[in-house]
């Protein structure tokens, strides 16, 4: 097999581990018990547009000869937008850390907040060793974790079909749930381009990033249109897992975890070994499969926000990974509580569909126009965004107390990517 053909596999299983994650084993499931057959529809609508402005990002980079950094700096002297892109990282990694470490460390320090800041301490670990040591092997590493977790839970979910009977009774309850029809709000759309969003992994410039790396040789269509594929076969495998997996309790714990949000979907993780008490070998599966999930997701996220420090300050890789640890772990403290958690996790899903406009800025302005019909999806997604966005943000005005904050944090981040180049310092 010639090098083309082998990095171009690496890439498709890289592509499909970053926008895979946590979230397609444990809130997909939930997002599709929730809304049926109508919101998965509109969810493959929303996959499908942005998945092409992925393809658009990645190709506008390769033809533009430019390192992805220099596209904010240089070309378009937008840099307060790639530092904004920073900053969703950094918060995204603070809180994600920690969720991803719990998947195999729940059952022994529970989710509360002294097991959240060991777990995220413990991840960080990981993460640095990763990218300082393995340096030009990063990918290549990054790469062989997203294909190891594939197959985890293709195995996984085999297993528990064969092992957890048919006979319970609310198998009925959860297959009818998940192609039931539902009325299109405006709820449901904010949900389905959420899934969208975090199931192509926009909004923390993964693409851009994967556009530096590559050369003309390779087609960026079939690296990111068959890694989304290979997230979506993922998140239905995975749907199948959970369903399973929460058999062997009652009905109320079903509904408790399809409404329970994304701490629902963590505080089931770690009811799990009582859950399965009697199924020893499929509680190690589902960690497994669980863990990977999330590091594949977090080093690619984490090698972005590495090059943004190392080509904005214009440091050594160490150093470059030494500040992003730094400043993403200072903020894991504040939000080690299950409750400023969520806060944080609200801001970042407000702030992502922004840093999603951000992204595709180069795309937008770049001087070698795509074809009509590619701009016009791109223009599609730059409608998209702050629409979602906008209505994102006043939900989260809306629902009141802690998550104020959470409004307050992503219009900041927000508005000084839009404004904020004044206050960038020139040689940045």
């Amino acid at each position: 097999m010639d090098e083309i053909k082998k990095w171009t596999i690496y890439l498709i299983f890289l592509v499909a581990g970053f926008a895979t994650g946590v979230g397609s084993i444990g809130l997909f499931p939930q997002f599709w018990l929730q809304y049926g057959l109508t919101g998965m529809i509109v969810h493959l609508i929303f996959l499908a547009i942005l998945t092409y402005v992925a393809i658009l990002e990645a190709e506008t980079v390769m033809k533009s000869g430019y390192y992805f950094v220099e596209l904010y700096n240089k070309v378009s002297k937008r840099p307060a937008m790639v530092l904004s892109i920073f900053a969703a990282i950094a918060m995204f990694l603070s809180y994600y850390t920690a969720n991803t470490m719990l998947t195999v460390l729940s059952p022994v320090l529970g989710t509360g907040t002294v097991a959240r800041l060991i777990a995220k301490i413990l991840m960080f670990a990981i993460v640095f060793v990763i990218l300082t040591r393995a340096k030009e092997k990063t990918f290549a590493i990054m790469a062989i974790g997203s294909v190891i977790f594939v197959v985890a839970v293709t195995i996984t979910t085999v297993a528990f079909k064969l092992q957890i009977s048919e006979s319970a009774t609310f198998l009925g309850m959860a297959k009818h749930m998940l192609v039931a029809r539902h009325p299109i709000t405006l709820d449901l759309i904010k949900a389905a381009a959420e899934r969208a969003i975090y199931g192509v992994g926009l909004g923390f410039a993964f693409y851009l990033m994967l556009g530096s790396f590559i050369n003309e040789r390779f087609n960026a269509k079939v690296i990111i249109g068959a890694g989304i594929l290979v997230q979506l076969f993922i998140g239905v495998l995975s749907t199948i897992t959970v369903v399973y997996a929460i058999a062997p309790t009652t009905p109320d714990r079903l509904l408790q975890y399809v409404y329970g949000g994304e701490e629902g979907a963590i505080q089931l993780m770690g009811e799990l070994p009582h859950i399965l008490a009697d199924y020893p070998t499929l509680i190690l599966l589902i960690g497994i499969s669980a863990f990977f999930a999330g590091i594949t997701s977090l080093l690619p996220t984490a090698e972005v926000g590495l090059q943004i420090v190392e080509s904005t300050l214009r440091v050594s890789r160490n150093k470059a990974a030494t500040y992003l640890v730094a400043v993403a772990l200072a903020i894991g403290v504040v939000d080690s509580s299950p409750s400023i958690a969520d806060m944080v996790l609200k801001a970042v899903t407000v702030i992502t569909f922004f840093t999603a406009i951000f992204e595709l800025y180069p795309v937008l302005t770049s001087k070698e126009k795509p074809q009509t019909s590619a701009l016009a999806i791109a223009g599609i997604a730059a409608v998209l965004f702050p629409v979602g966005g906008l209505y994102a943000l006043f939900a989260v005005f809306r629902a009141g107390g802690v998550y104020v904050v959470s409004g307050i944090i992503a219009a900041v981040v927000i508005l000084f990517g839009l404004f904020g180049d004044k206050l960038v310092p020139e040689k940045a």
